[in-house]
């Protein structure tokens, strides 16, 4: 065997190592660059109670119309029951992320009725993947009502106008009573001048 051939001999187990290192780093960079692209949304783990209880506001509502611009799908939602806040006004307006990977739900149906659990920041109501909202099914909507009971109406309705009815002949029956009281105090009147007449003459 040649000095070479025994120089390599002996380099190559050092080598390994360092071959191996070199052939596996890529893959690391690789596994390190793409971590945040597989995050994704947690799960929904929470119980109807504890949604109802950190939403600011629970309605039930049929989405009329569905929009998205940028990152923010805007739903138009007309109301039926409202159970927990303040929603004074029909349609409203309730949006959430576009992406599925922020907790979004973008996917609800035009037509479709929904039980909404929503955040309100300012005049803005949010909803998404973890609030708790869901399709309006009998069940879902029973055990809201459990919780709230029946809800109210998202716009109260107008009190009916108050009316007055003028009963016929009323005039007429006011002057038929009248009449003997005061023809009595006629007469009465016409006694006392008469007493003082004669009173003055004697």
């Amino acid at each position: 065997m040649t000095t070479v051939s025994r120089t390599m001999s002996r380099t190559a187990p050092r080598l390994r190592p360092v071959v191996a290192a070199l052939l596996l780093a890529p893959a690391g960079v690789v596994s390190l660059v793409a971590a945040p692209a597989v995050a994704a949304c947690p799960p929904d783990r929470a119980t109807l109670a504890e949604h109802a209880k950190d939403a600011n506001g629970v309605f039930t509502g049929t989405i009329e119309e569905r929009s998205a611009a940028g990152r923010t799908v805007t739903y138009v939602v007309q109301t039926d029951r409202v159970y927990k806040g303040v929603v004074a006004e029909s349609p409203v307006e309730v949006t959430t992320d576009a992406r599925r990977g922020r907790c979004g739900k973008p996917g609800l149906r035009t037509g479709a009725a929904y039980v909404f659990f929503v955040a309100r920041d300012g005049d803005a109501l949010t909803t998404d993947s973890r609030s708790g909202t869901a399709r309006a099914t009998d069940e879902l909507v029973g055990q809201v009502e459990q919780l709230f009971g029946d809800g109210r109406p998202a716009i109260e309705p107008e009190p009916a106008p108050v009316a007055f009815t003028t009963v016929a002949g009323e005039p007429d029956e006011i002057r038929r009573v009248a009449a003997p009281g005061a023809a009595l105090v006629i007469v009465g009147l016409l006694g006392l001048v008469l007493v003082a007449w004669r009173a003055r003459r004697a």
